[in-house]
């Protein structure tokens, strides 16, 4: 009798470490591939660090000075759009990236820019955990956990415009 009392202490034991072992080991795949998923995100935005933002539309001769707007209506002369551009990774900050849509707009010979910034989900996320207790009364006890992050990226939206002649 002593005998089977202990292995049934010495089974449950086991049965408890090998579900806390598949928990752990649950939880470290999904950190690897969090790890890897992150990585992959940097990748790509070295990648696209190295790239300058494609244009279109129309080119004219380069300008000196680009006129900066924030809202078609801010602009008081009359214009036709020339063409446009997005700009949505491989800037160090939303600085960097107006400044090149600056200097894109004078290269392709822009009077001035409207510049709208927008904010896109382009991935999601998804983590949890699990865990399975056993009580005294032989009963299974399951919770879990789990937690979903957009992941969202910042996007500047240009538009080229030429001012009309009077």
């Amino acid at each position: 009798m002593f005998h089977d009392l202990a292995v049934s202490v010495f089974n449950k034991h086991i049965v408890k470490n090998q579900l806390i072992k598949n928990t752990i080991k649950e939880t470290i795949k999904m950190k690897k591939t969090t790890l890897f998923m992150v990585l992959g995100v940097m990748f790509t935005a070295f990648l696209a660090a190295c790239s300058t933002p494609s244009y279109f539309g129309k080119t004219y001769a380069p300008t000196q000075n680009v006129d900066v707007y924030l809202d078609k209506g801010d602009v008081k002369k009359a214009y036709s759009t020339m063409g446009s551009t997005n700009v949505a990774k491989g800037f160090s900050s939303l600085e960097a990236a107006q400044q090149k849509v600056i200097e894109m707009g004078k290269a392709k010979g822009a009077d001035g820019v409207i510049m709208t910034l927008t904010e896109d989900v382009v991935s999601t996320q998804q983590t949890g955990t699990g865990i399975v207790n056993k009580t005294k009364k032989q009963n299974v006890i399951g919770t879990s956990t789990s937690s979903t992050t957009d992941i969202k990226q910042k996007k500047i939206v240009a538009t080229f415009i030429k001012y009309d002649q009077q």
